[in-house]
């Protein structure tokens, strides 16, 4: 019992939003936001909002086969409840406001249900990074459990 599987993309999160989405999504990601600095299940979606507007986030996927630990780094925070979706394509994907892929797809033993949870590490600084838009980011672990 435990993780089964991961994956990690850098996302660019635009007016603070970004997703997780079931790729054959009928188009309505984003007709509902969560709240600042949270995360809101809903229609084969897991929206998130960010405390940093536009920037780019490390985002961790996690699929489970139970209840899952809190990531092992200590500076993540949980950002709610956890909550409930369904990925009937069983095909899931990171994707920006505007619906541009951040990552690959990614395809799930099941369309689920899903329990969902989200956490939020604190924000850092890329001293490497040329762009001051980018310089600061935020880390976040998705995790889906059956």
């Amino acid at each position: 019992m435990g993780l089964l599987e991961s994956f990690s993309a850098v996302v660019r999160v635009e007016r603070h939003l970004f997703a997780l989405v079931d790729t054959d999504g009928e188009g309505v990601t984003f007709s509902r936001f969560p709240e600042a600095a949270a995360f809101l299940a809903h229609e084969g979606c897991v929206v998130l909002a960010s405390d940093l507007e536009d920037q780019r986030a490390r985002v961790r996927v996690e699929v489970w086969n139970s209840l899952p630990d809190a990531p092992s780094e200590e500076d993540f925070t949980s950002l709610g409840e956890q909550s409930s979706v369904s990925f009937e394509s069983e095909r899931i994907q990171l994707v920006s406001l505007m619906g541009e892929p951040q990552s690959q797809e990614h395809e799930l033993a099941g369309p689920g249900p899903y329990q969902v949870r989200v956490w939020v590490g604190g924000q850092q600084e890329d001293l490497a990074e040329e762009l001051d838009t980018y310089r600061f980011f935020e880390r976040f672990v998705i995790q889906l459990w059956a």
